[in-house]
């Protein structure tokens, strides 16, 4: 990640010579990396053999860039996007620096609808800058969304899905399309025959999101119904395990204990999708509040840290922000990062600041390590086991009684342990103990985060 800071020639260079040095590392797992890739990695083993000897091609600096990201697992930064491609307020370069400054590694482009010329022109635009500062893309090109397969039929939507592939697919920027959100229990079986078409046209993601909502609890009657749907879901081709939720960000008590049970459904969302998605080898992406709406209030940068945090301790790998570019006036919704005029609030600095710091703090310091097991301290949400003093290799007590998150992460060289305040107000002091160490505290703000010491 190093690499990618400064013009578009030293971060190839800078990055072809950290290829040559992967090459090496890995030239003993060559036949391993083949076999778990498949297809898209055929011939992987006779290219990571060969690299570290000659100069790098550009197709292998692409396959060795895909082998990199897998093995390390690179958290993803990802946001939403529901502005028309012809109604941005500036140029493709400004939304693409726009999301470089607030980290964005998965960028998702404003939507396209066939028969817009300044709608193309814009999108193709916006996939070359954002190639050029090293952020990939989903395409929300509505011939390719789901709605279109249900109105014109499957022989069409393959026409269709082509079309999109040859004006758009193209560039290496691009990861994927957009394909549905949050299906109902009678749109599961359509969306998904949209998404076995498109992945059986192209190997590039095909994206979509659930949620968990009261009236799909109801439509499923337990939620094991629900997670075997969402199994069954990812056999049509699915890349990524995605789900939304705001409900954390209560703004108050309208009934008695209406923000408690919003936080106690995030973490449970948390928990449950986290677990199918392992199930399913799946990444897992949670989508995050950032917009004041509805009866979500404007996030502080304590709730912007408190989400992103909580969501790296319950295992995710990646977020997705909801949403960061106003599309159109809506009563119902009070505050955005960019609104319709280009004007940024405060919140759009809170993201840029927690998103490095995250990045350069408790990311880097994960680099390579897998998600293993969450406790909660003092009060447990969304059914996460409390932390006992025989749970882990340490044990860790909250000085005034608030709550916390204690995470175990596995790595080549062992495990690491990550402790969160889970208070959204109040910084916190933890004493932290370990099998034969000394104890130690440490003061951390709301939703804050400490790497455990050896």
């Amino acid at each position: 990640s190093e690499c990618l800071v400064g013009s578009e020639m030293c971060i190839r260079d800078r990055y072809l010579r950290s290829c040559r040095a992967v090459a090496y590392r890995f030239r003993s797992y060559g036949r391993t990396i083949g076999r778990r890739f498949g297809n898209d990695y055929k011939g992987s083993r006779r290219n990571i053999h060969q690299l570290g000897d000659q100069q790098l091609t550009r197709g292998s600096y692409d396959l060795l860039r895909r082998i990199y990201d897998k093995i390390m697992k690179k958290f993803e930064f990802f946001l939403w996007n529901y502005m028309a491609a012809d109604k941005y307020y500036a140029s493709a370069e400004c939304l693409a620096d726009e999301w470089l400054e607030l980290g964005i590694t998965l960028g998702f482009s404003p939507y396209f609808e066939e028969g817009h010329d300044i709608s193309r022109n814009f999108l193709s635009e916006l996939i070359a800058a954002c190639e050029k500062r090293g952020i990939d893309l989903i395409i929300f090109d509505k011939r390719v969304f789901w709605l279109n397969y249900l109105a014109v039929g499957a022989e069409a939507y393959v026409a269709a899905v082509r079309a999109a592939l040859k004006d758009f697919g193209g560039s290496r920027a691009v990861r994927g399309f957009y394909i549905g959100d949050e299906p109902e229990k009678d749109q599961f079986a359509p969306m998904g025959e949209a998404l076995k078409i498109y992945k059986g046209l192209t190997d590039k993601v095909g994206f979509v999101n659930f949620s968990r909502n009261d009236a799909l609890d109801r439509a499923f009657g337990i939620p094991r119904a629900y997670a075997a749907e969402l199994k069954a879901f990812a056999g049509y081709g699915l890349d990524y395990m995605a789900n939304d939720r705001y409900s954390q960000l209560h703004a108050k008590d309208y009934v008695t204990g209406f923000a408690e049970s919003g936080i106690d459904k995030y973490f449970r969302d948390l928990n449950f999708f986290r677990n199918v998605a392992a199930e399913c080898a799946l990444p897992y992406i949670v989508s995050l509040s950032c917009v004041g709406h509805w009866m979500y209030r404007t996030p502080s940068e304590d709730d912007i840290r408190w989400q992103l945090n909580t969501a790296i301790a319950h295992g995710a790998d990646g977020i997705q922000w909801f949403f960061i570019h106003q599309h159109r006036f809506a009563d119902d919704y009070y505050s955005y990062p960019v609104d319709i005029y280009g004007n940024r609030s405060a919140v759009f600095g809170y993201i840029a600041r927690q998103t490095r710091l995250t990045k350069d703090t408790i990311l880097r310091e994960l680099e390579g390590c897998t998600f293993s097991r969450v406790w909660h301290i003092g009060k447990n949400y969304g059914d996460t086991p409390l932390l006992g003093k025989n749970d882990a290799a340490y044990f860790v007590r909250a000085d005034h009684g608030m709550n916390g998150i204690f995470s175990e992460f596995s790595g080549k060289n062992g495990k690491k342990y990550l402790v969160i305040n889970g208070d959204q107000k109040y910084p916190e002091l933890f004493w932290i103990q370990g099998n034969d160490r000394e104890k130690y505290h440490v003061w951390l703000p709301p939703g804050g985060a400490h790497i455990v010491r050896d």
